[in-house]
């Protein structure tokens, strides 16, 4: 298995949601765009139905977001903010977040 750290993965989907326009992406959008960024991921990885997800990939990344969820830096599925089902929104605490890190 090569799929990244949960923490390595939740850097760069910050810095990926930090890059959109408008802070919102789609899920799936998502999943492949942070995909580009992790080479070493395997075809089952990324395509592979897994439990409740489509693959592996998915879910790690779906557990990199909850845990961002969990700390303010991408709003919940139930937040006012939320732009609906699949999009996903960083906060203004997760951009500060990304500029602290990064610079950007």
């Amino acid at each position: 298995m090569s799929i990244p750290h949960d923490d390595d993965i939740q850097l760069e989907l910050l810095k990926l949601f930090n890059k959109a326009f408008s802070g919102t992406m789609h899920c799936n959008d998502i999943y492949d765009e942070l995909a580009k960024l992790f080479p070493e991921l395997t075809e089952d990885e990324l395509n592979e139905p897994y439990e409740n997800s489509a693959s592996k990939w998915a879910n790690r990344v779906q557990f990199a977001r909850l845990h961002c969820v969990q700390a303010d830096y991408i709003y919940g599925a139930r937040d006012e903010h939320a732009q609906g089902w699949g999009y996903w929104t960083i906060t203004e605490e997760g951009r500060k977040h990304v500029r602290a890190i990064f610079g950007q």
